[in-house]
């Protein structure tokens, strides 16, 4: 059999068979482009959302500073796991807005493992967050956060800060929410008065009809970087806790 290669059998077959090698290249980039990009994508465990429930947001290096720390450092691997988060996404969203209803559902319950909302919210809701028990506040928020303002600079205990708590009629309490809106220099607003559009239309308005002004910090139980305390959690991953130790130590009220 002659199975010599000529120019002229060479020029044939892409004559005829052209299609072939055009679908084997644009497999080859298919396979390449989603092989790549699997690679490089962030795992859920790679990142952090944060909801705010807000009624102005200005600029803010938040989610920065925490990377930054990060880097530098600033955390403690044994307690909160590997430093492995590559990006905090950090959403305001209007209370007040048309589609805040839905983004709340979406945005917040869905894809959110820490949310700032308004007390209304969490009460309608009948709580729904997760618990923050003793040994959640004391191992993972609260270390290394001191009393700004005092002399000897004291470590921040559970009642230096503000709860959301859910009461039971067997006289129980369930701890959710740390209470954010009476922190300083946050980089957004939670009072409706210091907007001015807001101001104008609810002043007159009764107190049952007028927006929220006490919001608080949760968590959504189904995050993947709770520790061993939410419902889909790796005991390895905390960063979450991480995150609301950062915020807190950036933005609580002075003493």
């Amino acid at each position: 059999m002659d199975n010599k290669v000529t120019k002229k059998r060479l020029n044939d077959h892409l004559e005829y068979d052209w299609y072939k090698y055009l679908i084997i290249l644009v497999l080859g980039i298919v396979v390449f482009y989603f092989s790549f990009s699997q690679i490089n994508r962030t795992r859920d465990y790679e990142d952090v959302n944060i909801f705010v429930s807000c009624y102005e947001s200005d600029d803010n290096r938040f989610t920065d500073r925490v990377l930054e720390d990060m880097v530098r450092q600033n955390y403690e691997t044994a307690r909160y796991g590997e430093g492995v988060l590559r990006e905090i996404a950090f959403e305001t969203q209007d209370p007040l807005g048309k589609e805040y209803a839905t983004l709340f559902q979406t945005h917040g319950m869905v894809t959110s493992d820490i949310l700032i909302i308004g007390k209304s919210l969490i009460e309608s809701m009948g709580g729904g967050f997760l618990e923050l028990t003793d040994a959640i506040l004391n191992d993972y928020i609260l270390p290394g956060l001191t009393m700004d303002g005092t002399p000897d600079g004291a470590s921040l205990g559970i009642d230096g800060l503000e709860y959301y708590n859910i009461e039971f009629e067997n006289g129980t309490s369930r701890r959710v929410g740390i209470k954010i809106s009476n922190f300083s220099n946050l980089p957004f607003k939670t009072d409706w008065r210091s907007v001015e559009n807001y101001k104008e239309q609810y002043s007159e308005a009764s107190e049952e009809e007028q927006p929220d002004d006490e919001f608080y910090l949760v968590i959504n139980p189904s995050s993947v970087n709770i520790g061993g305390f939410g419902k889909k959690a790796k005991g390895a991953n905390r960063q979450t806790f991480y995150v609301v130790n950062r915020f807190i130590k950036y933005y609580r009220a002075r003493v």
